[in-house]
């Protein structure tokens, strides 16, 4: 379209002469990727740090949480075939600036069910030590769920429902409209660019409220008139719901310059004047005038080897991924005996900056690559290879540790200086608070596990205790025994840090040459139609996956009335099962993108070379015709190159 024919930046009667310069790739690129900044903190990391205090907060199940989590993924797959479907009928940024309009207002209703819910209240508190007489803790009737007790509940996955419908056109149309505004040449790049912003802000939510947990998260009450003494108390409520209210009125507010935004930018005709055309033969078609287009371009898409090897890959590769973010953490606490605070730690510490670096490299490595499919394919397949064996990474731990009650029966005491019968007359509640004694280098479950009798003084939370009927003449501190493991720690993290940018680095190359498999006019349809495999087929059921894998490997469950969460794994297995699913995601991807470059055949081939051509060469003057009238008055297909 021509720079006269535009439409001005604004909307309504509002367009003012000095905001036009915001019609212009690179402010626009800037907006979205404040937004998907935004998106990244709030899906990719508010809710994970918050999971928990949501938990306690609203006394929901293991499965109850689940489901909060995955309800965003359900609500994005829903909105993925209407937004494939009117994808040409549409301004595709508007609906990105409406949809992070809806993700903020999503956000912010998280302050509702922390309203209706009432004053925070808790139950009598838990002793961390050996207390005699009196029964064991039992379940009460009224202990069982009911649809009343769960009305926060449906309020909360209301605001997931809301994220997840208005992040949807940020990753699909966001995606495309970076390749069908700029040069593809510099597709790579802005892609790149893109995902650090997205890498960003998950970094940014977990600084931002893992500071805000600390502070009391309920205005109606305080923590001392509730026998609370610090945030090491259990049922100590830290003010989860401040990040998602303050991202959810920042996102308002970027939002709305996107819905200012025309259909084309002012810049695009100049951006993408040298462009090549890298189209599949067999996807080189057009069905504008059709009247079941939607239909043929899915059809067609589905029956293309080139494209579904691609889209089955990426598919696999975020399975994976999805298992990781959720569930690296947790290994890192297994593997390498880190605490949570402490494991979270190292994976952003790791992730975040590695990811920067690799995703621009990688950019940069897209745009010598020219795009050509082929050889960025064999790129993504070396890479590939490189992260399966550095992968090995996850067989690095430390030595097994000796827990009472776990992998030490009350027999094996006598070998480490206690009697079989230390804590047997000890009600101990069920939580996990492990302690260690330094004389026996014995791991107890809790300070009660270890015998250690109440005395005063001694609070919840305490760091050491003594007179513990299992440990005899030394102090129980605080925590699992050292297994000291400074080497594998350091080993481990060089490959995690290897492991991490071979990961990355493949992200942008493979996003863009992908992108121009498919004619230009099919961009939002291949997007929308992998995500969908990728949903559906990938990241819901990966984390399930992960889930089971880490579940069968447990080896302590802590249970109470409602739940039962895992507090100990058996570490030997859990790292060769994620080593095999890894090793079995990457050679089975290396082999799919291998027959994707093998399938691929690049239209108007002359020669065996590359060639780039003009739409004007189209071989079907229907497809010529039917460009031409689409063209606005005064441009031709000479001028345009694609």
């Amino acid at each position: 379209m021509g720079e006269a024919d535009e439409t001005p930046f604004g909307f309504s009667w509002f367009r003012p002469k000095g905001l036009q310069w915001l019609s212009n790739f690179i402010p626009f690129m800037s907006i979205l990727s404040a937004n998907a900044m935004l998106q990244g903190a709030i899906v990719n990391g508010l809710v994970s740090v918050s999971i928990s205090s949501i938990e306690k907060r609203f006394k929901l199940t293991s499965t109850q949480s689940g489901i909060f989590a995955a309800t965003y993924d359900v609500f994005v797959t829903v909105m993925l075939i209407p937004l494939a479907l009117y994808a040409t009928k549409v301004n595709k940024v508007k609906c990105i600036g409406l949809g992070m309009m809806i993700v903020g207002i999503g956000s912010i209703l998280v302050i509702i069910p922390e309203y209706t819910a009432g004053p925070y209240s808790v139950g009598e508190v838990k002793k961390d030590v050996c207390v005699t007489g009196g029964p064991d803790k039992v379940c009460s009737e009224g202990s069982s769920d009911t649809f009343s007790a769960h009305r926060e509940l449906l309020l909360l996955l209301l605001s997931q429902a809301f994220v997840g419908i208005g992040a949807s056109p940020l990753f699909t149309y966001g995606i495309t409209c970076l390749d069908e505004f700029d040069s593809h040449k510099r597709t790579g790049r802005n892609l790149a660019l893109y995902m650090i912003a997205s890498t960003v802000g998950p970094a940014l939510a977990f600084v931002g409220c893992g500071f805000m947990l600390r502070l009391w998260g309920d205005w109606r009450t305080s923590p001392a008139e509730m026998g609370i003494d610090n945030s090491a108390d259990p049922r100590f409520i830290g003010m989860w719901w401040i990040g998602f209210v303050v991202c959810g009125f920042v996102a308002l507010f970027t939002a709305f310059p996107l819905i200012m935004f025309p259909k084309r930018l002012k810049d695009t005709t100049v951006r993408k004047a040298n462009d090549v055309h890298r189209t599949d033969a067999s996807l080189d078609k057009d069905f504008s005038d059709h009247k079941y287009e939607f239909f043929k371009i899915i059809f067609m898409l589905f029956k293309n080897k080139t494209c579904m090897c691609v889209i089955l890959m990426q598919t696999i590769e975020a399975m994976l991924m999805n298992g990781y973010i959720t569930f690296i953490p947790k290994l890192l606490e297994t593997l390498l005996g880190f605490s949570s605070g402490n494991a979270s730690l190292i994976t952003g510490g790791v992730v975040v900056p590695v990811g920067i670096v690799a995703s621009y490299i990688g950019g940069r490595i897209s745009k010598l690559f020219e795009n050509r499919f082929k050889p960025s394919m064999y790129f993504v397949i070396v890479f590939g290879i490189m992260a399966a064996g550095c992968s090995s990474c996850l067989l690095i731990r430390c030595e097994s540790l000796n827990v009472y009650g776990v992998n030490v029966p009350s027999s094996d005491l006598p070998r480490y200086g206690a009697l079989e019968t230390c804590s047997e007359n000890c009600h101990c509640d069920s939580f996990f608070n492990p302690v260690c004694s330094e004389d026996s280098k014995l791991t107890f479950l809790s300070p009660c596990h270890a015998g250690c009798a109440d005395m005063p003084g001694i609070k919840f939370g305490a760091s050491n205790w003594t007179n513990c009927g299992c440990s005899k003449n030394t102090i129980v501190k605080k925590g699992y025994c050292d297994a000291s493991c400074q080497k594998q720690i350091y080993q481990f993290i060089i490959m995690f840090i290897a492991l991490s940018f071979c990961i990355f680095i493949t992200a942008p190359v493979l996003q863009s040459s992908s992108l121009r498999v498919v004619n230009h006019k099919h961009r939002d349809h291949f997007t929308c139609f992998g995500w969908l495999w990728m949903r559906i087929l990938g990241s819901i059921p990966g984390a399930i996956v992960f889930g089971y894998i880490i579940d069968v490997n447990c080896m302590y469950w802590q249970k109470d009335c409602v739940s039962q969460k895992c507090q100990f794994y058996n570490a030997s297995n859990l790292g060769w099962a994620f080593f095999y699913f890894t090793i079995a995601v990457k050679f089975t991807g290396g082999i799919l993108l291998f027959l994707a470059a093998y399938c691929y055949q690049e239209s108007d081939k002359s020669n065996g070379k590359e060639s780039c051509r003009t739409l004007e060469t189209d071989t079907s003057e229907s497809v010529k015709m039917s460009y031409e009238k689409n063209l606005p008055s005064g441009l031709s297909p000479e001028t345009m190159v694609y």
